[in-house]
């Protein structure tokens, strides 16, 4: 795809990854895919309406350009803090994406990208702080059991792609 096209894709190449990303959250987390719009604030300039998870997960697979296997362990990681918590409810999907993600490609990559960069990827829906506390938590559900060895790694992923949710 070349750039003008890119330019004109609203998910930059990554639609299909995106809607399944999207509709594996929403299904297991109970996530809008949709946030509402945040109340107005007269004295801040009137709120930009956030992307749809699917929108936001293709933008956070084209800003990063990583390696697909960190997109499989962040599905793995949120499916493990399913089989955790299966009673979880999501608010944000926003969230739950973008801190699986960005501990898969700590987990995976060894030059990392920093939580100022993870905010921007974020495209300003969350600000440093809230970043770094959006990881430690994940991290804490998880017990920081952030490793996944090869044979559970390939079982998640052959469950969750021959069998994504509807």
């Amino acid at each position: 795809m070349n750039r003008s096209n890119l330019q004109r894709d609203p998910f930059y190449g990554y639609e299909q990854d995106a809607k399944m990303c999207a509709r594996f959250i929403s299904h297991f987390f109970s996530c809008p895919e949709v946030l509402p719009q945040p109340p107005p604030n007269l004295m801040f300039s009137p709120p930009t309406t956030p992307p749809s998870l699917t929108h936001f997960i293709a933008y956070a697979l084209h800003r990063t350009r990583l390696h697909p296997s960190v997109l499989s362990l962040a599905l793995a990681l949120l499916h493990r803090l399913k089989a955790r918590f299966p009673a979880a409810r999501g608010s944000s999907g926003h969230r739950l994406f973008l801190s699986s993600y960005m501990i898969a490609s700590k987990v995976i990559c060894d030059d990392t990208y920093s939580h100022k960069s993870w905010a921007v990827v974020g495209q300003g829906m969350f600000a440093v702080r809230e970043v770094k506390q959006m990881e430690r938590e994940m991290c804490s559900y998880l017990e920081w059991q952030l490793h996944m060895p090869q044979q559970e790694f390939e079982e998640k992923l052959r469950n969750t792609y021959s069998h994504p949710p509807p």
